[in-house]
């Protein structure tokens, strides 16, 4: 008979590591999740991350041995969380050899939603009246990308929008007062407990792909950042200059 370590093992466990918003948080997932810690705290990613998982490793007798791959956001979201967030992953990686997977910030956060029949708005506050969205259709649980990540502006985000739509995300929040007098009736808002991503889900999106076969190599993983950064456009501007 196997002991709890071992079917744990057999499951094919997953760190995750979810840093894309203000509320980042990691997790360790199998069939179904052992352990996660979520924080909404002034203190940065970096001071976290790595003590949270070692508390979850700890507190499940598990070490990153006993680990079958590492899944992390690449967003889009905030520059500065994505970087830490990958940067910590690809740390991991070098040091375990452990495959290594991003996820679409947007798309875990439209699996909140994954048992709806409903069109899923996942969108994220990009700040200068922009908003981090992306459309999905779910059918028997799997996603079907309607309109991939992109970053525009709440009155762009409505023309792609002909149905009724769940939104979830701080960016629904955000920009209700904009999309509700367009969309009327078809803006239907997920409970606000929904709208932060979370690490749970970047590993469950991540452990299918694994089991799947589908790993990222770690040179070529970037962040999605779909806009400059405020230095690259101080760059170009004082290129102008």
């Amino acid at each position: 008979m196997l002991d709890f370590k071992s079917s744990l093992q057999q499951e094919k466990l997953v760190l995750a590591i979810e840093t894309a918003t203000p509320v980042g948080g990691v997790a360790i997932v199998g069939e179904k999740v052992l352990g996660e810690i979520t924080l909404a705290s002034a203190e940065t990613h970096s001071r976290r991350l790595l003590s949270s998982a070692e508390f979850l490793l700890k507190r499940l007798g598990l070490s990153l041995s006993d680990l079958s791959a590492i899944g992390v956001s690449i967003g889009p979201g905030s520059f500065t969380g994505l970087r830490i967030g990958l940067a910590t992953a690809k740390g991991l990686h070098f040091a375990t050899g452990l495959p290594l997977i991003g996820v679409g910030t947007l798309l875990a956060l439209a699996h909140q939603l994954f048992l709806t029949d409903k069109l899923v708005c996942a969108a994220l506050d990009a700040r200068r009246k922009q908003l981090y969205a992306a459309l999905y259709k779910f059918e028997k649980g799997e996603p079907k990308e309607i309109l991939p990540s992109s970053l525009l502006g709440p009155e762009k985000l409505a023309n792609y929008i002909k149905e009724p739509v769940i939104f979830v995300g701080d960016g629904a929040e955000a920009f209700s007062e904009k999309l509700k007098p367009i969309l009327g009736d078809k803006f239907l808002r997920a409970p606000a407990h929904l709208d932060h991503p979370r690490a749970a889900n970047i590993g469950f999106v991540a452990r299918k792909r694994f089991l799947s076969g589908l790993v990222d190599d770690p040179l070529k993983l970037l962040p999605i950042y779909l806009r400059p950064s405020e230095a690259e456009l101080k760059r170009v501007r004082v290129g102008h200059g």
